[in-house]
């Protein structure tokens, strides 16, 4: 049996911090201690974690690449370097986050990941897919490329999508689209008939259309504020909606580049506790030097952790998922475990899987992150298995 005991952690639970320790067994959580344990048994290697942070592995459903490479490069070397870059930054969990694209290419990229997902052993867990597109509107297409997404009158998308989903089923777990096209609500349809999220994002929608939506089952807003129209008093919008109505979650980027510090205190507010997942929307930047990139077919130019298009459009982010708790916490002054909430607990919930990952409790996965008061990364594990390890100066 595999077994392990830490101690000296300032532990981030759901509902707390306490300065204790964990037991697990065979990469399950057993035991919970907020004291110096003095408990051992036989075949027990006992870590000391000096004080540090100790987090569940950070869950990451919106983010494109990582480590130079991209969901999109279709190949499975591709994925195995993002899912240990990512891991390298704490993220254990992800949906890899494709963008509009031919047809073909889509389902290139969709047959890639499923037999990726078959063989992975390496680095982040890949939960699934994040469909970003292509029924997107052009208008706020943001760094996607107009001539690659679908027809706006929407002849034969839902089909496509429909053909898609039975061909890889199980795989994709959220699909982004604009609700306002005509195909919106047959594209709905069509998720909530194959078990996935309806998000609605890059998309013009007012309020009497994302009204509309929510009765068909939308519940969820990608990158909440980008690629959408903002929030006006005489035109409220999509937004408004979202923020005045619990049953919607909202993803956030909160890179300190995407949204105002003020809008994330003003989004917090007023959405519940359960309201909110933080993404990266990360790209392949993430964990690399400043430079120029590819999203989407498109250059990025990356300057001082900005990602953007030569027009000055933003393009994702060159933020790890971490990124966002430390702005968070130091910015917005949140607590520990609300912050780290919306990076784990969250996300584990909205793709149903939170009975084993997404916070420190008994009985779930012994994946978890050490953290330096700052931040920094320490240690990564996984299962109980200590898979990353960074020296912090």
């Amino acid at each position: 049996m595999d077994r392990g005991l830490l101690r000296g952690a300032t532990l981030v639970l759901p509902d707390r911090i306490c300065y204790g320790g964990i037991i697990w067994q065979d990469g399950i959580l057993k035991e919970i201690f907020e004291e110096a344990s003095q408990q051992a048994f036989e075949e027990t290697t006992v870590w000391d974690m000096e004080g540090d942070l100790l987090i569940p592995g950070l869950i990451d459903t919106h983010v494109h690449g990582a480590g130079g490479c991209d969901v999109m490069d279709g190949t499975p070397e591709s994925l195995q370097t993002l899912a240990e870059a990512l891991l390298k930054e704490g993220t254990t969990a992800f949906l890899p986050t494709t963008m509009s694209c031919r047809p073909e290419k889509l389902k290139r990229v969709l047959q890639n990941t499923a037999d990726f997902q078959q063989g992975h052993f390496l680095g982040a867990e890949i939960l699934g897919l994040h469909l970003e597109g292509p029924f997107i509107a052009e208008e706020f297409r943001g760094a996607q490329a107009r001539e690659l997404i679908w027809d706006g009158a929407g002849d034969g998308s839902a089909q496509f999508l429909a053909n898609l989903l039975r061909e890889f089923p199980g795989l994709v777990k959220i699909l982004t689209f604009a609700p306002e096209r005509p195909d919106g609500r047959d594209l709905t349809e069509v998720c909530l008939a194959h078990g996935l999220i309806p998000s609605a994002g890059h998309t013009a929608a007012d309020l009497a259309q994302m009204e509309l939506a929510v009765e068909w089952g939308v519940r969820h807003i990608t990158h909440a504020f980008n690629a959408m129209p903002s929030i006006h008093h005489r035109n409220p919008g999509l937004l408004t909606k979202a923020l005045l109505d619990n049953s919607i979650t909202l993803e956030i980027i909160a890179d300190g580049v995407h949204i105002h510090p003020a809008v994330l205190e003003l989004v917090l507010r007023n959405k519940p506790p359960e309201g909110v997942c933080l993404i990266s929307d990360g790209t392949r930047a993430v964990g690399m030097p400043d430079g120029e990139y590819e999203l989407g077919g498109q250059k990025t130019l990356v300057r001082q952790g900005k990602a953007l298009l030569p027009d000055g459009t933003i393009a994702g982010s060159a933020f790890p998922l971490r990124q966002g708790l430390k702005i968070l916490v130091q910015k917005l002054r949140c607590s520990l475990p609300e912050a780290v909430r919306y990076a784990t607990l969250n996300p584990a919930k909205l793709l149903g899987i939170d009975n084993r990952v997404g916070s420190l409790e008994i009985n779930k996965e012994a994946t978890f992150i050490r953290l330096s008061s700052d931040f920094e990364i320490k240690q990564v594990w996984l299962q109980g298995r200590l898979v990353s390890e960074t020296k912090v100066i």
